[in-house]
């Protein structure tokens, strides 16, 4: 959305999703519409590190029941608005809507559920139908997007780099808000978008020689000798602090491995085990940007031995300075020739 506000500054989109309004706000300056929508069921999680099987079956089992209904609702808003483009952030419904009103629909992935579910069929069989389910409708779209680093290449997908937000603030600038001086060696932990309650705190504090910095630990900006604990929803933008910093250890997320490699920065990763996506986006981690692994219970115990002074004695990483964002919005605009109205269907 970035990138394409970029190129067409009169652009507007209309969002279909759950994800709350004001993280588009943060991110586009360009206009859009957003409309609740339950987009998608994708995988229920009661933590960042843990899903829930059974609930997810559950969900996934309803929205069957209902996904007529949400395939012709998302269809009528689609004609009504005139959109001219679907872009599909992995939500079936959203392929299936954009075919029953006219348009094209452009999957972009660097996973699709069908992938996911599959590596949880031992523990839960119930998913088989859905994935047979899920295929069929992935293979439908009119254009195919995959992003580097993606799960299971597809060699009819166009392939782009890593996808990242960019940062709206100077470095300096996030730095002096954040309280932090010009040479001091700042390290952002953050576990992603859900919550999480970190239990090492206190840990922390012995790494006097640099600063953390800790989304999703406080209700108000607070600092606390070498911490400076977030609230979940902040004033300050995430891909700010990522380029603030001097180092990140993070949940093993693509969000979050896409904004630390276009900010060339070392980093550590806490990796969901179960999770399917975890192997390749860790090959690419360790493999391409040089990562450390930390495990779940050495993370949440605050035991992470000399990681920091590893962290912040090694140096940048060089990428390409190619944004996939950027490969993406040439794409549409190339095959799809100036769409007035973009519908972005977020799963």
């Amino acid at each position: 959305m970035q990138a394409l506000q970029a190129r067409l500054p009169n652009v507007h989109f209309d969002l279909f999703t759950q994800v709350p309004e004001w993280f588009f706000r943060d991110s586009v300056s360009a206009g859009f519409t957003y409309h609740n929508f339950a987009s998608d069921v994708g995988l229920v999680q009661t933590s960042p590190f843990s899903e829930d099987l059974p609930a997810t079956l559950a969900k996934l089992t309803h929205a069957k029941t209902t996904a007529h209904r949400q395939i012709l609702q998302a269809a009528k808003i689609l004609t009504e608005r005139q959109c001219r483009l679907v872009v599909c952030d992995i939500a079936p419904v959203g392929i299936q809507a954009a075919h029953a009103a006219g348009l094209p629909a452009v999957l972009v992935e660097n996973f699709t559920w069908d992938f996911i579910y599959a590596g949880y069929t031992d523990l839960e069989p119930g998913f088989i139908p859905f994935i047979q389910d899920f295929e069929q409708v992935f293979s439908q779209a009119d254009l195919h997007i995959q992003a580097v680093p993606a799960v299971q290449t597809n060699s009819a997908a166009q392939q782009v780099q890593p996808v990242a937000r960019r940062p709206v603030h100077q470095r300096a600038d996030t730095r002096e808000r954040l309280g932090v001086a010009p040479d001091e060696q700042v390290i952002l932990v953050t576990v992603g978008g859900i919550e999480e309650k970190f239990s090492s705190l206190t840990e922390l504090k012995k790494y006097a020689h640099c600063r953390f910095v800790l989304p999703g630990t406080s209700n108000q900006l607070l600092r606390e000798d070498n911490l400076i604990l977030l609230p979940h929803r902040s004033n300050f933008y995430h891909p700010d602090l990522v380029q603030a910093s001097n180092a990140v250890i993070a949940k093993l997320g693509y969000s979050t491995v896409a904004e630390v490699y276009q900010a060339g920065l070392p980093f550590a990763y806490i990796p969901r085990e179960k999770f399917p996506e975890t192997p390749p986006l860790a090959e690419f981690a360790q493999c391409t940007m040089g990562a450390f692994e930390l495990n779940y219970s050495d993370f949440s115990s605050g035991n992470w031995g000399n990681l920091p002074e590893q962290l912040l004695q090694t140096p940048k990483i060089q990428c390409d300075g190619i944004n996939g964002a950027d490969e993406i919005a040439d794409l549409l605009l190339e095959r799809y020739s100036k769409p007035v109205t973009q519908s972005v269907r977020n799963g």
